[in-house]
């Protein structure tokens, strides 16, 4: 496993987003709204050449030497032309760099299209592919009905789907496995887990937030809850990380009464993909089974007020287009919403990664 990637201070990053706010700002008011708004929307074409290049898995193919668009084009059985006119238009935006003789290299930003710790790969495969892709071009339909984009094309939920569709299914698995890396060492960096016996994690998957938990904290003991269904998967992943003797897994769904004992229950990127009223049937039946003094840490993004730049906005539309019901959600919902359940928020911990870290304690 990994070792945990120095990162650089909250207080160095918020300061530097606030500076980068600041000059966007200027730059937006400074150009007619025409312009900005042209500028703006031009950004859709950069969205499928940068899928093509992770699907492709260019950046593998350069990952020793540069190559040539003739070589790239063999390699990936690609014509030729048409490549380097994707390849051109991400040179362009910072993703690879083109040399003389049409030849191209990784970057910085290029190598996060490697497979690997970093990698955004399967996650721009995924949330760029046909699912999403398709979802948002019927985003209308949401609007004009409320059913999600997504049933209104295929005719049932998400997951459902994604059972049914072996590749997607993975593309998914590996996408959220993606997701969770990005946002792991924000999450380590700015909460101790060193005085909680036992760890939860409650809708983990496979495992790996609790698996680098309890990585970086050796006398923890670790709980994976999740559904039947994943118990192989998360056995296989368990043992790869050779923690079988301080973390197992228990099967069962949160949308029923469970029993899981532990000082510090995590729920990571979950409320989100739910309606108001599932998330108090979830955090309900998750405080039947909390012990006196035990604590919920909440791992979501937290909306902003209006007219703040925020890409939890962004991706809250993704939710409205792909989750019937799920939703990005700001401190005050958040705050209902736990007080209804049973809970109090304690505090919220900002990170440098999009994700806030909710501590909660039962009422």
């Amino acid at each position: 496993m990994s070792s945990i990637q120095k990162l650089p201070p909250y207080g160095f990053v918020k300061a530097l987003n606030v500076f980068r706010g600041l000059l966007l700002k200027l730059h937006r008011n400074l150009f007619p709204g025409s312009v900005v708004l042209y500028e703006q929307f031009q950004s859709f074409w950069l969205l499928q050449p940068l899928f093509i290049a992770a699907e492709l898995n260019i950046a593998e193919h350069l990952r020793e030497k540069p190559l040539s668009v003739e070589e790239l084009a063999d390699k990936t059985k690609s014509q030729e032309e048409a490549l380097y006119r994707i390849l051109r238009a991400l040179a362009s935006s910072g993703i690879f760099k083109e040399m003389d003789g049409r030849r191209f290299r990784l970057n910085s930003r290029a190598k996060a299209l490697l497979d690997g710790d970093g990698s955004m790969r399967n996650m721009i495969i995924h949330h760029l592919g046909r699912i999403n892709w398709l979802a948002g071009g019927n985003l209308l339909h949401t609007v004009k009905t409320g059913e999600s984009a997504f049933a209104g094309l295929f005719g049932m939920d998400i997951y459902p789907y994604l059972q049914q569709n072996h590749d997607e299914l993975q593309r998914f698995e590996k996408s959220m496995s993606d997701l969770s890396a990005l946002a792991l060492n924000p999450v380590l960096s700015r909460f101790n887990f060193s005085k909680f016996k036992t760890i939860a994690d409650i809708g983990g998957g496979e495992g790996f937030l609790l698996a680098k938990v309890l990585e970086k904290y050796a006398a923890v003991k670790g709980i994976l809850f999740d559904l039947p269904e994943n118990a192989g998967k998360a056995a296989d992943f368990i043992h790869s990380c050779g923690l079988n003797l301080r973390m197992s897994f228990s099967p069962g769904s949160f949308l029923e009464p469970f029993n899981v004992e532990a000082d510090l229950y995590l729920m990571k990127n979950v409320l989100h993909n739910w309606d108001d009223e599932h998330c108090r049937i979830i955090l309900g039946n998750l405080r039947k089974t909390m012990g006196k003094g035990s604590r919920l840490l909440i791992l979501e993004m937290i909306l902003p007020g209006p007219n703040i730049p925020s890409y939890a906005k962004m991706v809250d539309i993704q939710m409205l287009a792909i989750m019937q019901g799920g939703k990005e959600r700001t401190r005050r919902n958040f705050e209902t919403m736990l007080n209804n359940s049973g809970f109090r928020l304690r505090r919220i911990i900002p990170t440098i990664a999009p994700l806030s870290i909710l501590e909660t304690v039962g009422e």
